[in-house]
């Protein structure tokens, strides 16, 4: 646990304190557990953290304090709490919006930024009837697992026989049942009214997008509206045969590919140094 000014975060790690730090952002009706089975991937010298966001898992839960530009200052206490610098940041859907919200304040900090299946950097418009459904999942509780289920299509994974994946995906949706009442649909609230487009040319970092071809709520005009948009991103990397969820439905080739983008940045950034 980590007491900051903003919330008490709970958090998992995974690998040696003094490796490579990566900061890693869960998305909406999630938890840091979602990135356990990416984290059984991961060398021992990154340093990975997944905090559970507000209203999620262990962590404070609230009525408020929903917003993108809220969440983001929660991280950023939370990055401070933990004395991090020069880390990669990886987001997955809403919390890809989360992490562009803090790299636009935080650029500096920032070795690189990785967004996987992320909400568009324009926001997310969810119309009434979508909003309703979402609330409902709170006394639903077959609804919440139907709704989570299209998340992850094509899993399980590979590193997991069916008996393991359907514990774990039990487990996911008691997390998701639990939630702060507010989160059920305060997030979709706030991407309805976070657009980032114009100021997203200001994100020269080096940046990686990831998006698997089977995801049913991200498409690809609206993953291709954020490449566009962010200069740092060169390349969009497509995972064939992959829903909205790589960390949970395919998560060695999502470490690879993160764990290249790193390594490359890396090197060149020692390049860089050397003919400075």
């Amino acid at each position: 646990m980590l007491e900051t000014e903003r919330m008490t975060f709970h958090y998992r790690t995974h690998g040696a304190e003094d490796g490579l730090p990566m900061l890693l952002l869960h998305g909406s009706f999630a938890t840091s557990r979602w990135w356990e089975p990416f984290f059984a991937i991961l060398p021992e010298d990154i340093f990975a953290i997944a905090p559970d966001l507000r209203g999620c898992g262990a962590s404070t839960h609230s009525d408020g304090g929903y917003a993108i530009e809220d969440q983001a200052a929660d991280v950023a206490a939370f990055v401070d709490g933990l004395g991090l610098n020069d880390f990669d940041l990886v987001g997955h859907s809403s919390g890809g919006a989360i992490a562009v919200e803090y790299a636009l304040n935080q650029m500096a900090r920032l070795h690189s930024l990785v967004l996987v299946d992320t909400a568009p950097v324009e926001g997310v418009f969810t119309p009434v009837e979508g909003l309703r459904l979402l609330d409902s999942m709170r006394e639903d509780r077959d609804l919440l697992a139907r709704a989570l289920a299209t998340l992850m299509p094509t899993a399980p994974p590979s590193t997991m026989t069916q008996a393991e994946f359907d514990a774990f995906f039990a487990q996911l949706v008691e997390d998701a049942s639990q939630m702060a009442p507010a989160a059920f649909s305060a997030v979709a609230h706030a991407l309805d009214r976070w657009n980032r487009f114009e100021e997203a040319r200001r994100l020269s970092l080096p940046t990686l997008l990831i998006w698997g071809n089977e995801d049913t709520i991200i498409d690809r005009d609206a993953i291709t509206r954020t490449l566009i948009a962010i200069p740092g991103a060169s390349n969009l990397e497509v995972l064939r045969g992959v829903g909205h969820s790589p960390m949970i439905e395919s998560p060695v080739v999502l470490a690879e590919r993160i764990i290249d983008f790193v390594a490359e940045e890396f090197e060149a950034f020692e390049e860089a140094r050397k003919i400075e």
